[in-house]
């Protein structure tokens, strides 16, 4: 049997849940600009089995129903969203769940920040901490913050990508670290 080898895969799509998937789905259509490819499916396992046999096989027994849609972002990575009704959502211990292990964020790329954080504000989110300047690793006027939705969800907004912002800055860091060596002149 061969090995699989490494490679750098794609994120094929990430999953949320909510307490109102009519209110999210419209939420992150409207403020976040993302498009619906599948819209809401509401199943019930005891009058429409069929999506209990297949999609959701992988589901504890005790799951009875649900609703479900299915988002895409401007890159291609689909969001899907679940409103697990039987049995009901447990609520979050506290606001912002960061210590708790797993994915606790999203991360969307605006070039704008400021105003699609107003948005999000005005339509029912909110701030989380402060602005992350990346002008110290030479990326001027470059910068993120983290926001919630309004069912808990953090959403991180970043003017340019992680990819641009963690390269830029390894390096300038690896440089002051030799500077201070004395081992770059």
């Amino acid at each position: 049997m061969s090995q699989l080898q490494p490679t750098n895969r794609p994120i094929n799509h990430i999953a949320i849940s909510c307490t109102d998937i009519d209110g999210l789905v419209k939420w992150y259509k409207n403020v976040l600009g993302f498009e619906v490819i599948s819209d809401i499916q509401h199943c019930i396992k005891t009058k429409d089995p069929t999506p209990f046999e297949t999609i959701f096989v992988s589901y504890p027994p005790s799951l009875q129903e649900l609703k479900f849609a299915i988002l895409t972002t401007g890159n291609g990575v689909c969001i899907e969203c679940f409103q697990f009704i039987d049995p009901p959502p447990k609520p979050r211990d506290e606001d912002f769940e960061y210590t708790r292990a797993g994915v606790f964020h999203i991360c969307v790329t605006d070039r704008n920040p400021e105003i699609l954080l107003k948005k999000i504000v005005d339509e029912g989110g909110r701030t989380l901490g402060g602005w992350m300047d990346y002008s110290r690793f030479g990326l001027e006027g470059h910068k993120g913050i983290y926001t919630q939705d309004p069912w808990g969800n953090v959403v991180e907004i970043m003017s340019l990508s992680l990819e641009r912002v963690s390269s830029t800055g390894t390096a300038l860091m690896n440089a002051a670290k030799m500077l201070a060596k004395g081992k770059l002149a």
